[in-house]
């Protein structure tokens, strides 16, 4: 376990925890977490994930901007995924899992492709969801965060197992409260 890892942990939950408030300033707390975890995978040999983390922090800039004006937490509105956007998003997002694992069967040395594959490509669409308010990403988030602890385990980064497994429980209270704002 290190520092960096520990920082991480520390910054992540303060940061979804603050989503789950829809506080704005989640955002800047995401950035940070994440280019913390972009070394941390890098490490351990998890390319999609670095590279997801890095497209976290971008996203997160986004989600800061467009919640940017924001004084009270309903500025921006919770909404659902129509079904063609629910189509698409996972259609999309299929396609593109195979061919990301594929690529890192061909060309990088790891040993869980199709697991980190599907966090990446996934957790981009999750994250740009809840950056766009739709209440859909908060069951994504449990069902990633759960695949992600696993991966994390066997990987041998004990703390942010844990870290993903608090976030499963952040994640399920999150969509109980914009399911609750959304009625």
């Amino acid at each position: 376990m290190s520092s960096i890892e520990i920082i991480g942990f520390v910054i992540s939950l303060l940061a979804i925890y603050l989503a789950t408030r829809q506080h704005r300033f989640t955002w800047p707390l995401q950035i940070i977490a994440s280019l913390l975890y972009v070394y941390l995978f890098l490490n351990a040999h998890l390319y999609g994930e670095s590279l997801l983390q890095l497209v976290y922090a971008g996203i997160a800039a986004y989600g800061f901007y467009h919640w940017r004006n924001q004084t009270q937490n309903d500025d921006v509105k919770i909404e659902r995924l129509s079904r063609k956007e629910w189509l698409y998003i996972n259609a999309a997002g299929i396609v593109l899992l195979l061919l990301v694992a594929q690529f890192q069967v061909q060309f990088l040395p790891t040993d869980v492709p199709y697991l980190d594959s599907s966090v990446f490509i996934f957790g981009l669409i999750a994250q740009w969801m809840q950056a766009r308010k739709k209440i859909e990403n908060w069951i994504y988030w449990i069902v990633l965060d759960l695949i992600s602890a696993g991966i994390y385990w066997y990987k041998d980064l004990q703390l942010t197992a844990v870290l993903y497994l608090i976030l499963t429980v952040l994640a399920l209270t999150g969509w109980l409260t914009w399911r609750k704002k959304l009625r």
